[in-house]
């Protein structure tokens, strides 16, 4: 079976594709709704409201995810499968961009398509890894800014190009994806250790890989003059509220362990390698010191979620790809590809079937469940730290995110936030407001305007009245 991708013929792109496909029918029959999805459709359903991120919706959500999935849900309203059909399709374009790197920087003995089919197959273990997540999208640009700097290491006539390149892939993957903003100095970690490259290069891909972050802080400034909004509600890492589970040290093996198993003996069998050039250990050492550098990213999160992990992926594949040129009895080869076929696959089917259960998941509380039938299609309002309401509900005005909202509440005397306020009222109009941190009372105070448009209906509960 992996004889058969040790072509290097273009044409073995059909088959990956269709295997892209089939490896994941489990989860596409039976798709798995994580909290996070849900997270990701509220947002999407506000922007299309001309609500702009971080102004008039505070969450740490990243601008371009945010946009993608404004245009998602206007195409296919909160269709999970649709996020992991998209998220299929971009895994398939990453195998091909890990494919193309390893060919031209000379990363293994042969050109092959094993990369590719490595990378369909570790990807389709767990939907976290082919669902259309920030963290998935965002890795599009890392791999994109990974292949230019294996380009760097490997010629001797260095170039500016690739240096910008790869500033401004490193620089563009944040804006999917806040925590990938440490793939900046670990690229410059890895130009130090692997190239012979001048100070003025690196100086260069500083600039570069800021100047993404840079305009998306004025485009910000400038649609609504409060610079302010932005660095707060996006720049400060770990500020605002989590609205998921981290990942435990048991849930994180499933989702990685399969892989991770096949790097581990990659890694340890590597000194075996006799027919590789001193150039290409050199490049497994960088692959190697990129792993360790990337847990880094672990904390920036609050919490590590499990779409992040997918980062450690294009690392496993490479010592994987390695462990299969390197095993060459017949038996063995034979074992090791039908591990590799048959695993991801049943992995997936057990996670989909909850055979193993995912403990990223919770019930709701009977506090948040007896609000839930009451807020179905409707556009509320929840003052206090219950995003889970939103799930089947609509956004109404900024205070997603309680993290970033609470304190605003604390100086409603300031009659800039009164004015602020008020104009959200305004435009949004939310149907229900739901106040678990007993705020309306502070509200009703402050802006009876506003207060005398609702009524109370049971505890924490005002509804519009119409």
């Amino acid at each position: 079976m992996l004889s058969y991708f040790k072509l290097n013929d273009p044409f073995r792109l059909v088959p990956l594709f269709v295997l892209v496909f089939l490896l994941k029918l489990p989860t596409f029959l039976s798709p798995v709704a994580y909290p996070d999805v849900y997270h990701w459709f509220t947002i999407g359903e506000a922007m299309q409201a001309n609500n702009s991120m971080y102004i008039d919706i505070w969450d740490g959500l990243a601008p371009f995810s945010a946009t993608i999935y404004m245009v998602i849900t206007w195409l296919f309203a909160r269709s999970i499968l649709s996020l992991m059909l998209l998220g299929a399709l971009l895994t398939f374009f990453q195998a091909i961009i890990i494919n193309n790197f390893s060919i031209q920087a000379k990363l293994f003995e042969n050109n092959t398509y094993l990369p590719s089919l490595v990378y369909i197959l570790i990807t389709s273990s767990h939907p976290a890894f082919f669902t259309l997540s920030p963290s998935l999208m965002g890795l599009t640009f890392i791999l994109l800014g990974l292949g230019k700097l294996l380009s760097h290491v490997e010629f001797r006539a260095k170039q500016d190009l690739h240096i910008i390149l790869i500033g401004l892939y490193f620089g563009f993957a944040p804006l999917f994806y806040l925590p990938f903003v440490i793939i900046i100095p670990i690229g410059l970690v890895l130009l130090a250790l692997f190239s012979n490259t001048v100070l003025r290069r690196y100086l260069l891909l500083i600039i570069t890989s800021i100047t993404p972050l840079i305009i998306a802080f004025f485009y910000y400034w400038l649609i609504n003059d409060h610079p302010v909004y932005f660095i707060r509600n996006f720049l400060l890492i770990g500020y605002y509220d989590s609205y998921y589970l981290p990942v435990t040290w048991a849930n994180g093996s499933i989702i990685l362990g399969f892989g991770a198993f096949f790097m581990i003996i990659g890694v340890l069998s590597f000194g075996k390698q006799r027919r590789l050039t001193n150039y290409q250990y050199r490049i497994a050492q960088l692959f190697f010191v990129l792993g360790a550098l990337l847990l880094f990213i672990l904390l920036l999160e609050k919490p590590t979620t499990q779409y992040s992990l997918v980062i450690f992926i294009p690392v496993i594949v490479i010592f994987i790809v390695h462990l299969i040129s390197l095993v060459r009895n017949i038996f063995f080869s034979s074992l090791l590809a039908s591990l590799l076929f048959l695993g991801p696959p049943l992995l997936l089917w057990l996670i989909s079937h909850q055979y193993i259960t995912d403990t990223s998941t919770t019930p709701d509380t009977p506090k948040i469940a007896n609000y839930k039938t009451i807020v179905k299609n409707k556009n509320i309002m929840v003052l206090g730290s219950a995003k889970d309401l939103y799930n089947e509900a609509r956004l109404a005005g900024p205070f997603y995110d309680w993290g970033l909202s609470k304190s605003f509440f604390y100086k409603l005397d300031y009659y800039d936030n009164l004015v602020f306020l008020k104009a959200h009222f305004d435009k949004s109009r939310p149907e229900i407001i739901i106040d678990l941190e007993n705020n309306w009372p502070s509200i009703s105070k402050r802006l009876p305007s506003i207060s005398k448009q609702y009524h109370q209906i049971k505890p924490n509960v005002w509804v519009l009245i119409k």
